[in-house]
């Protein structure tokens, strides 16, 4: 086990009850502070089946498997699909009423995609993804893939835990830094590929494989992997190259500070922007 990932049970425990922060949850404060509280302080959850999430988790793992091994297993990806379908019912009636009844309360409209279409879209993301990423990168060997992270944040009691995706080393030495992501078609609008929270993540994985490494920040460079849905063969992997220089390096490791210092002195403060997709707007835990 990489020594990183091993957690002392003799930490100190932060106000979330754990002694370590993970990006979602900084992120989840950063979004709206007392939806964070809600759900890492009070505990509370909401049980949330999505094929996007179980399609998104199972792309991971065989981008996982084919940086150790250089080959795409079709196959297997195909049978986890069946069955987290069958498991979840993601194409049954029931599933498809709650969903569009769900997206018209938040004012969006639910359009539903079948089992072949999820099928189709593994299919071509991955089939293209070996050649995408020697085209962007020749010459690419794997350093590490779901590499686990585990360490100390700045001067603060707090340690930062993580998963990389992907690391990789170029001919010339240097590191790129990548998260896989699925999109849509079209792959990420302009607003999100600039938003500050979303780059905050892969620049806050570059910071602490730099001190895992202990190499320098010219050296590794950032950027996220676009698997897209629905695509046409030959169009469905994407990429959004992130500048993560020392700035933007300060600028994020502030943001897990500033968090961690508030989550302490017990501040959380809602965030009326972020409702509209929120699980817990007009109920009880968080009402008008």
């Amino acid at each position: 086990m990489n020594k990183s990932t091993v957690v002392d049970p003799n930490l100190p425990l932060l106000a979330n009850g754990k002694p370590h922060v993970s990006y979602s949850e900084v992120s989840t404060w950063a979004s709206c502070s007392w939806r964070h509280k809600l759900i890492y302080i009070d505990g509370l959850q909401t049980q949330d089946i999505s094929p996007y999430l179980d399609y998104g988790t199972i792309l991971h793992d065989a981008a996982e498997g084919f940086l150790k091994t250089r080959e795409i297993d079709l196959p297997r990806v195909h049978d986890k699909i069946h069955v987290a379908w069958e498991k979840n019912g993601f194409d049954t009636p029931e599933f498809i009423e709650a969903q569009t009844a769900r997206a018209d309360s938040q004012g969006w409209k639910y359009k539903h995609v079948n089992l072949q279409g999820w099928l189709d879209s593994a299919t071509n993301a991955l089939t293209q993804l070996p050649d995408f990423l020697e085209e962007t990168y020749p010459g690419w060997k794997t350093v590490a893939a779901e590499h686990n992270l585990y360490e100390s944040i700045d001067d603060t009691v707090g340690k930062f835990k993580g998963f990389i995706d992907c690391v990789i080393e170029l001919p010339n030495g240097k590191h790129v830094v990548i998260d896989w992501k699925t999109s849509g078609p079209g792959g990420w609008r302009r607003d999100k590929q600039c938003d500050f929270l979303t780059q905050a993540q892969i620049v806050l994985y570059k910071a602490f494989w730099m001190q895992v490494t202990g190499k320098q920040s010219k050296d590794i460079k950032t950027a996220f992997v676009l698997l897209k849905r629905d695509a046409k063969p030959g169009k469905s992997v994407g990429i959004v190259e992130v500048s993560s220089g020392p700035k933007m390096i300060s600028k994020s490791m502030k943001m897990v500070t500033s968090m961690l210092k508030n989550m302490s002195n017990g501040f959380a403060l809602k965030n009326r922007h972020s409702c509209k997709f929120c699980e817990f707007v007009d109920t009880e835990h968080c009402s008008s």
